[in-house]
Order: structure tokens, then sequence, then C-alpha cells
């Protein structure tokens, strides 16, 4: 009887290390997985922190766009050019100048050094205002004329830094716009806000910056502009 509890006993005490034998393999090998994996899951997290302030960054100039136009669209484009005729009315620069201005201020703030500024590069970047009046037929309700300005200017609006165009520089896609969801398009005055940005990173990051070159931010803003809406037409 004794002999057989010995054997009995004899299995388990064989089972038992067997089992931390494997325990010790395991555990080396989970550190060996561990460490081949931890780089690939650095950079997989760097690239999400990445994209992270990016969007940031974008969400940051779409907001400025917004409130630029929201301001703006209370003032008037044109001033009366009193100095040859005071009924011609001819462009206010300082109108564009001033929006653009105020785009810059919005993300770049000059009156809190703590902010997080986003700055302009001339050489790469781009502030961009258009006014488009859209005349429609009252009688066929058919877009009749798309008048752009400032006028005079090398293209049909103000670039402050003129790096790159408008993105609404064509006139179908101002028509499509006006006839979004098959809408019937009225006569209205249009004020437009886009900024480019060129987004080269935050964390500098080698492994990062390796699969990432600079990135051209895009963000817009349409506004009604009621001091630009042209006069009826038959």
């Amino acid at each position: 009887m004794k002999k057989i509890f010995k054997k009995y006993f004899a299995l388990f005490k064989k089972a038992d290390h067997r089992i931390h034998g494997r325990r010790r393999n395991s555990k080396g090998q989970s550190l060996v997985e561990v460490a081949i994996a931890f780089p690939l899951l650095i950079m997989l997290f760097s690239g999400m922190v990445e994209f992270g302030f990016m969007l940031n960054t974008y969400l940051s100039l779409l907001d400025a766009t917004r409130q630029t136009a929201r301001f703006y669209a209370n003032f008037n484009p044109f001033s009366l050019d009193t100095s040859t005729d005071p009924d011609t009315v001819v462009d206010d620069m300082g109108f564009y100048t001033g929006a653009a201005g105020t785009v810059i201020d919005i993300l770049d703030p000059p009156t809190d050094p703590n902010a997080r500024s986003i700055v302009f590069n001339p050489a790469e970047d781009d502030i961009i205002i258009s006014v488009i009046k859209v005349s429609v037929s009252d009688s066929t309700h058919a877009i009749t004329a798309i008048e752009r300005f400032p006028a005079g200017q090398p293209e049909p609006y103000y670039q402050l830094f003129k790096n790159h165009p408008s993105a609404y520089a064509d006139d179908a896609r101002i028509e499509s716009l006006m006839t979004v969801n098959g809408t019937v398009p009225v006569r209205t005055g249009i004020l437009i806000v886009e900024v480019y940005y060129g987004y080269e990173g935050i964390l500098k990051l080698p492994w990062v910056e390796a699969f990432m070159d600079t990135i051209m931010l895009h963000a817009d803003t349409v506004m009604p502009l009621v001091s630009a809406k042209p006069p009826r037409t038959p």
C-alpha cells in the first residue's frame, strides 16, 4: 500500500516540475516577443498621437476661417471713390487685408503668448479672401452672372502670400454650391475665407518623419455677404 502511495505522489511531483519548467520557458518567450513588438507599438502609438495633433491643427484652421467669415460678413468690401467720382464704387482693400490679418491673429494670438500658435510660412502657406456676386434671373431662376472681387488683381480673389489658388476659382464650383441638393439658386453675395497650411509635424520623431512629408491642410468657410448682393435682374 505504501509503495502505491509513493508512486502516486511521485507522478504529481514529476507533473509539477514539468509545469514549472514550461512556465519558465513561456516567461522567456513572452519577454522576447515583447522586445520585438515594443518598437512597432511605439511607432504606431506615435503615429496616432501625430495624427491627433494634425487633426487638432485642421480644426483650429477651420475655426479661424469661421470666426473671420462671421465677423467680416457684417462689413462692406466696397467703398466710394470720392477722389474722382462720388458715385464710383471701388474695392476696399482694407476689407481683404483686415480679414487675412484676423485669421493670423486668431491662430497666433499676439495677446496670449502661452497659447499654442500656428504660424504661417510665407513661402508655402496662404490665406485667400474672395467676394463673389451671384446674379440670378427672377423669371427663369437661372444664374446669369458670377462676378469676383477684388477686381484688377492678378487673380479674381485676394491672396496674402500668393502660393495657392482659390479652391472656388471655377464658376462651376460656385454653381454647384448654389444648387446643392437641387435647390433653386437665388441672387446673393458670398464671402469665402480659405486657409492653406503646410503641416510639418509636432513630435519631430525620426521614425514618424520618415513616413510623413509636409501635409498641406486646406480649410474654408463660405458665408452670405449682404453688402455684395447684386440688384434684381429680369
